[in-house]
C-alpha cells in the first residue's frame, strides 16, 4: 500500500540538482527490475486501446484499466491474451452521463495508492509516450531517470493530425500520420510519470502538474504523441457533442474545448504544420511552439479553407 498523501504543496523545482547521467554512462547501474505501471481511465476507446496497450507492453510497462462504463469492445481488447502480461487490474468507475475528469483523476489516485509499483504513469488511450533516445524503451528511459536521482518527468505534447491518413486502430508500430504541431502553452505542463514513493497528487491541477513536497523534476523532457482526432469527422463531433461535468467546469477545466463550434475543428492545411519523414522518427521539431490548439488560433477558419 502506498503511504497517505499529505496536504498538497505548490509545485517546487529542485534547488540542489543531482548530476544528469546519460543512459550510456559507463558503470551506471540501471534498475530494470523496477516496476512502472500506467493507469488509464477509458470509456469506449476501442479505436485507440489496442495500439496504446501494445505500446505499453512492448515497452515493459504494466497497466491498470479504470473502465468508465464502456459499452463498446474495450473490455474485449484489454482482456486479450496479448496484453495479459501487462494487465495488473481492472477497476470499474460507473458512468454518470457526462465526462468527469475530476472523478477519473480521483479514482486514479485511489488506484495508485494501492499499487506495488516503483513509478507510475498517468496516461490516456489516445497517447503514446517515449524518450528522445532512439532504441530506448519507455521503461529503460524511466529507469535511467530514476537512477540519476530524479523523481518525476515532464512530457512535451506533439499533437498529430490525420491529414494524409485516418487514425488506424490495432496496428503494429506508430501511426502513419506525419503532420503535427508542438503544443506548449506553459512548461513544465505534463508531469505524467513520477516515483510513487514521492506521494504526489495529480488531481489539483487537472492531471497536468503534480502537487506535493520534494518534487525533483528531471531536466530531460520525454515525448507525448497525442492522436487527438481519428479523422475529420471525429474532430467535428468529439468535443462539440461532449457534456462536461459541472464540477470540472467549476474548476475552470476544459476551457479550450467547451462551447466551441464544430466548424472550428476543421483541420489546418499541411503547410502550417511540422512533418516527420518517418513515423518512427523521434526527432520532433520543438521550434515555434503553439500556445493554443489549432482550432483556437486567429484566422484559423480562413486558413483552413
Amino acid at each position: 500500500m502506498g503511504r497517505k498523501l499529505g496536504r498538497p504543496a505548490s509545485i517546487r523545482l529542485p534547488v540542489a540538482k543531482p548530476p544528469f547521467l546519460p543512459w550510456h554512462t559507463p558503470g551506471l547501474k540501471l534498475h530494470f527490475a523496477m516496476t512502472v505501471t500506467a493507469v488509464l481511465a477509458i470509456r469506449n476507446e476501442e479505436a485507440y486501446l489496442a495500439n496504446c496497450l501494445r505500446h505499453l507492453v512492448r515497452n515493459g510497462i504494466d497497466f491498470v484499466i479504470i473502465d468508465n462504463g464502456s459499452s463498446d469492445r474495450s473490455a474485449e481488447i484489454y482482456r486479450r491474451r496479448e496484453f495479459a502480461q501487462g494487465l495488473v487490474d481492472v477497476v470499474e468507475l460507473p458512468f454518470t452521463g457526462m465526462f468527469s475528469l475530476s472523478r477519473q483523476l480521483e479514482r486514479k489516485m485511489e488506484v495508485i495508492r494501492t499499487l506495488e509499483a516503483d513509478w507510475v504513469i498517468h496516461l490516456d488511450a489516445d497517447e503514446i509516450m517515449h524518450s528522445r533516445t532512439e532504441g530506448e524503451s519507455l521503461k529503460q528511459a524511466v529507469s535511467r531517470i530514476h537512477a540519476a536521482g530524479w523523481n518525476a518527468v515532464n512530457f512535451e505534447e506533439f499533437v498529430f493530425l490525420p491529414l494524409e491518413n485516418d487514425y488506424m486502430p490495432d496496428v503494429q508500430g506508430h501511426q502513419p500520420i506525419l503532420h503535427y504541431y508542438f503544443f506548449q502553452p506553459s512548461s513544465p505542463r505534463l508531469i505524467r510519470a513520477w516515483k510513487k514513493a514521492g506521494g504526489f497528487s495529480l488531481v489539483e491541477q487537472g492531471g497536468h502538474v503534480l502537487t506535493g513536497p520534494d518534487l525533483r523534476l528531471a531536466p530531460e523532457h520525454f515525448i507525448l504523441r497525442h492522436y487527438i482526432f481519428r479523422n475529420q469527422e471525429h474532430a467535428f463531433h468529439k468535443y462539440p457533442t461532449r457534456e462536461f461535468s459541472a464540477d470540472d467546469l467549476a474548476r475552470g477545466w476544459h476551457g479550450n474545448r467547451v462551447r466551441q463550434p464544430a466548424a472550428s475543428f476543421r483541420f489546418p492545411p499541411a503547410r502550417l504544420l511540422r512533418e516527420l519523414t518517418d513515423p518512427d522518427d523521434r526527432g520532433m521539431d520543438r521550434s515555434d511552439p503553439w500556445d493554443v490548439h489549432y482550432w483556437q488560433r486567429p484566422n484559423h477558419a480562413e486558413q483552413a479553407d
